[in-house]
């Protein structure tokens, strides 16, 4: 059984990455996970990111927004972590952040965190730092927090390649929710 779940989670990791757009782990129908409600104090789910968490273009501090994460999750969560993107950017879909290795007894991360231990792959501009909300002029986009509760701390290191770093996150989701912000001008 785990070799097929593996498997499936393997395919999903390549669904992922791949030029259909969709950047963010969805979990293969044959592979159950538990989902987990994700809020922010700073903004509802569908409305729009605050500017404060934007670029400085658009005179944001270029901060990550708090997150906060519950549910009822699998005893076999060691981990989370989280990836930020969003698919709506101008040149394809965007990752702006990947973290791993989040302590499994977190439930929330507050504006600007880095939590300890944690881990930081590098993101769609080859950088581990945060790429804050910074739409071209006239566009309005999504951007998705996505929160995955992980079976295992995950061999992932400090600048991982964006790629890899999916395809571990993938194959150890045991949990995920996510939160989604609009943000930008409407053409």
């Amino acid at each position: 059984m785990f070799a097929t779940a593996g498997a499936a989670r393997l395919a999903g990791a390549a669904a992922m990455v791949s030029g259909c757009g969709q950047v963010g782990f969805v979990a293969p129908e044959t592979v159950e996970v538990a989902e987990l409600t994700v809020t922010s104090p700073a903004f509802v789910d569908a409305e729009a990111l605050p500017a404060r968490y934007a670029c400085p273009a658009y005179g944001g501090l270029g901060r990550t927004p708090p997150l906060r994460w519950s549910g009822v999750l699998p005893g076999s969560t060691v981990a989370f972590a989280i990836v930020v993107d969003s698919p709506d950017a101008s040149a394809g879909a965007y990752v702006s952040w990947v973290i791993v290795n989040i302590d499994g007894h977190t439930r929330e991360l507050v504006e600007g965190a880095r939590p300890v231990a944690a881990v930081e792959a590098l993101n769609t501009s080859d950088t581990t730092a945060y790429v804050a909300p910074c739409p071209s002029e006239g566009e309005r986009n999504r951007y998705r927090f996505t929160v995955y509760a992980l079976g295992e701390r995950v061999q992932v290191r400090q600048r991982e390649p964006l790629k890899e770093a999916l395809a571990v996150i993938a194959e150890h989701t045991v949990g995920r929710g996510r939160i989604t912000a609009t943000f930008g001008q409407a053409s």
